[in-house]
């Protein structure tokens, strides 16, 4: 009757580990999800960033041209466009960052080196 006790006794302790290491696995996938929130909120600070950059430049380069005649480029209707395309949901937030540092890079925001977060 002890063998039949002990294997018994060793089963219900093994049950209750798989159930242990079981409720362990669940919260790591959990952690993925949180991760996965914490990516895209970085993301859209990096946005944020970038779009204040751009609007930043674009002031300095009113003041500095305010007495030439030359034709300014326009960077707030584009960036006007963006911010609407992703609040409507047409692109993606990886997508607002690369058009963002095109923008970045089209208008030289001297020498300010912004990179995407993946």
């Amino acid at each position: 009757m002890d063998p039949v006790m002990s294997l018994l006794i060793s089963g219900i302790v093994a049950a209750i580990i798989l159930v242990m290491l079981n409720k362990q696995q669940s919260s790591k996938v959990s952690n993925n999800i949180y991760s996965d929130d914490v990516q895209q909120l970085y993301l859209l600070t990096t946005a944020e960033y970038k779009i204040n950059a751009l609007e930043t430049k674009q002031q300095l380069r009113r003041e500095k041209i305010e007495s030439k005649t030359t034709a300014l480029p326009e960077i707030e209707l584009e960036i006007a466009q963006l911010t609407q395309a992703f609040n409507e949901g047409k692109i993606h937030l990886n997508e607002l960052n690369s058009k963002l540092d095109s923008l970045l890079s089209k208008f030289n925001t001297d020498g300010v080196e912004l990179s995407q977060v993946f």
